[in-house]
């Protein structure tokens, strides 16, 4: 019988020499992967050259899309995982020991990826669970059957950066998510600032001359889309019945219908009464205003006081929240694109349509750009509709009343209100008004004159 005794420096020799338990569990990596059948290795390797390919084209598609520096954060975490995919698939070939962390990290990420599409789909105001979103959730759960088939070979090379590094990706993900969906729509929703002025400057005869000044001031932190806007200057004359103050009379010009069409006066302001002195356009495709600066526009009106006792100017603009358009075209059919056919939208965009309650009205609609390529694919496509009312038995006009919605809600504004508020909230934006009345005076036409 024999005793072998093994002594503290041979211990220290023999890791120093590499018998360590770290090239054990390199070894025993290296022959998992060896283990493994060709068929296995085929599926595996073609699986993830799908998701290396499918990820890097949206990563290349996003990257065009994107208008700010927040949205390419994820492009960037798209780059992010087709890198990741590709790395695998060439860990694998070299059957290197980290092969399947890498793998199966690519595979978390894809997971991770697909729980993004459906968040997106789910604040999206048309579910697409059989269209693309559907498509999605296949690639991540056969995603997450290879994170679990992997796991037992990928257990013994799993250390704390690689936990670190794979946390870190889906709260990027959330980060981004929650940026494009809750905080910047939240804080920057545009404010602009309307002011509109009726200044007597002088007289000819009989004849007073008004100043009709505007003025748009953004004070927004943001750039501002004015897409559409009118000015509109009416003259009311004499004659007019007073209106007593009844109850029933007052209530139907305080109640949510009423409201809508003014105020209460004693001596009624009806715009079938009233005469158009002036109506013009202040917005149009790609006009907008910096943040903090300020633009205007001053007219000369000429009103006869013998026959006019009120002046009155109106202003109301549509403001968006600056961000890329994708087309912009009519509304109805033949609908004409502004970009394909500029001659074409020129023409039918002077078509009057008929509006709501007898109305007339110019109609044009602005469709919005995704801002990346998971937008894109699954998102609202948020459309502005915008009627220019040209003339209306009840309101006073020209004004301007903008539709926010999908394709589908705008052309049912009662049956897609859901739809609507959701695009509304994602999409900030706002219509924004002034206004200022004028009654003529001796003073103005004699010490003037």
């Amino acid at each position: 019988m024999s005793l072998q005794i093994d002594s503290p420096a041979e211990d220290s020799t023999s890791g120093k020499n590499g018998d360590g338990p770290s090239e054990q569990q390199s070894a025993q990596v290296e022959t998992a992967v060896s283990s493994l059948s060709r068929p296995v290795q085929g599926l595996l390797l073609s699986w993830l050259t799908v998701n290396a390919v499918v990820v890097l084209w949206l990563a290349v598609w996003d990257a065009t899309l994107t208008r700010s520096a927040w949205d390419l954060l994820g492009a960037a975490l798209l780059l992010g995982i087709g890198i990741t995919c590709a790395l695998a698939i060439g860990a694998i070939l070299r059957r290197s020991s980290s092969a399947f962390l890498t793998a199966m990290t690519s595979q978390i990420f894809v997971v991770c990826l697909a729980a993004y599409v459906w968040l997106v789909d789910e604040r999206s105001p048309v579910r697409q669970l059989i269209g693309i979103t559907g498509v999605a959730l296949l690639f991540g759960a056969i995603a997450l059957f290879w994170v679990i088939y992997l796991a037992r070979y990928a257990h013994g090379a799993i250390n704390r950066g690689a936990v670190v590094i794979v946390s870190l990706f889906p709260v990027l993900g959330l980060v981004q998510f929650w940026l494009q969906s809750d905080y910047l729509p939240a804080r920057s929703l545009p404010l602009v600032d309307v002011q509109a002025e009726l200044t007597p400057v002088g007289s000819s005869g009989s004849i007073i001359h008004l100043s009709a000044k505007l003025t748009l001031h953004n004070r927004s932190s943001v750039a501002v889309d004015i897409p559409a806007g009118v000015m509109r200057v009416r003259a009311y004359p004499f004659g007019v019945p007073e209106e007593p103050a009844t109850t029933n009379t007052v209530a139907s010009y305080l109640d949510p219908v009423g409201s809508m069409l003014g105020d209460y006066r004693q001596i009624p302001v009806v715009p079938s009464n009233s005469k158009l002195l002036y109506a013009g356009s202040i917005g149009a495709a790609g006009r907008f205003l910096a943040p903090g600066s300020t633009t205007g526009a001053q007219m000369m009106i000429d009103i006869n006081p013998q026959t006019v006792r009120l002046v009155q100017m109106g202003v109301n603009i549509v403001a968006v929240t600056r961000r890329a358009v994708q087309d912009t075209r009519t509304c109805y059919e033949p609908k004409k694109s502004y970009t394909e056919d500029i001659a074409g939208f020129m023409e039918e965009a002077r078509g009057l349509h008929d509006w709501v309650g007898g109305g007339k009205a110019l109609c044009t609609e602005t469709q919005f750009a995704a801002r990346g390529s998971i937008e894109e694919l699954v998102g609202d496509h948020p459309v502005l509709r915008i009627f220019t009312v040209v003339d209306h038995p009840a309101f006073t006009t020209p004004m301007v009343v903008p539709l926010l919605g999908t394709k589908t809600s705008i052309e049912d504004p009662e049956g897609g209100m859901d739809e609507a508020a959701t695009i509304e909230t994602a999409t900030p934006s706002g219509i924004f008004g002034g206004g200022a009345e004028y009654s003529p005076s001796d003073v103005d036409l004699h010490q003037t004159g």
